[in-house]
């Protein structure tokens, strides 16, 4: 009797990613994003143009760089305030009417739907990143893959 060999194919992106999305205008504040951010439960957000393009992501780690940079810009200037409570609503209420685009990894790490989970996986890896949107040749965003989502691939009973 013979033995056959069965190859698996891939898992593919489109197999795990998100589809409803929760996103960001490029127009949108920080203010905005803070508040998407805190209502959907999520630590990253695409930014896209009018035409629904990907433009940029914004993540947590992007928010708090923005706020570092800010207390050590205001720390520099104003020493005295530097312990002040007031401070932190200083900088909230300064930085949150900038748009995203101030604050937004520019050139995100993307991958296509019909592309192995594995490379995206390598991706994530190699990039030191938790979020990649999923979008067409023509930049159209379509979704994101984050690294729960990996967790919950883990997580299902094959």
């Amino acid at each position: 009797m013979g033995t056959t060999t069965t190859t698996q194919s891939p898992l593919l992106v489109s197999s795990v990613m998100q589809h409803r999305l929760v996103k960001l205008h490029e127009n949108d504040t920080i203010q905005d994003a803070v508040e998407k951010l805190n209502d959907n439960h999520v630590s990253a957000l695409p930014v896209v143009n009018d035409d629904a393009q990907l433009v940029g992501i914004l993540t947590v780690t992007d928010l708090l760089r923005l706020v570092q940079d800010a207390e050590q810009s205001l720390e520099d200037r104003m020493t005295i305030y530097e312990n002040c409570y007031w401070l932190t609503e200083l900088i909230r209420d300064t930085l949150g009417n900038n748009e995203v685009t101030t604050a937004m990894s520019v050139k995100p790490i993307t991958a296509s739907a019909d592309e192995p989970l594995e490379r995206v996986a390598n991706l994530m890896l190699d990039h030191k990143v938790h979020h990649i949107p999923i979008t067409t040749d023509g930049k159209q965003l379509v979704g994101m893959v984050s690294s729960l989502d990996f967790v919950r691939l883990a997580a299902t009973p094959a």
